[in-house]
């Protein structure tokens, strides 16, 4: 099953790109992958948007795909620490691009020690094999 979620910047930003979120259900995994521009304020609604998702369908395992979505870099705590909250019992792997690995610790920790399960991973076969193991 894949649907669609597309936001846009209110209307005195028309000209600015917004951004777009595909989801894909499988094997009790949720996939989301976002594409277009980030801020601090898309950041926000991108994470409110997909734990909508994943709560309405019960997910327990959610995959973030944020390759696609451009100026990401200083908005992926807020997207993270949004998504994880209202969704607390779901493993969540966010994929990245292997450039931006030195950025994710401080994102990361911050969830885990908010007592989420968030990994970042820049393979998507490992990030599913994450999810879908019991371990941390």
């Amino acid at each position: 099953m894949t649907f669609v979620t597309v936001r846009r910047r209110p209307f005195g930003y028309c000209r600015a790109m917004g951004y777009r979120i595909h989801y894909a259900m499988g094997g009790g995994t949720m996939r989301a992958t976002v594409l277009g521009k980030s801020s601090l304020a898309h950041a926000a609604c991108i994470a409110r948007d997909i734990a909508e998702q994943a709560a309405q369908r019960a997910v327990k395992q959610l995959l973030i795909d944020v390759r696609g979505l451009v100026d990401r870099v200083g908005t992926l705590g807020t997207l993270v620490l949004a998504t994880c909250r209202p969704v607390s019992d779901c493993r969540v792997a966010l994929l990245d691009t292997h450039d931006n690995d030195r950025y994710h610790p401080f994102s990361e920790g911050a969830a885990h020690h908010r007592g989420y399960a968030v990994r970042y991973f820049d393979d998507a076969a490992a990030a599913l094999s994450w999810l879908r193991s019991s371990a941390d």
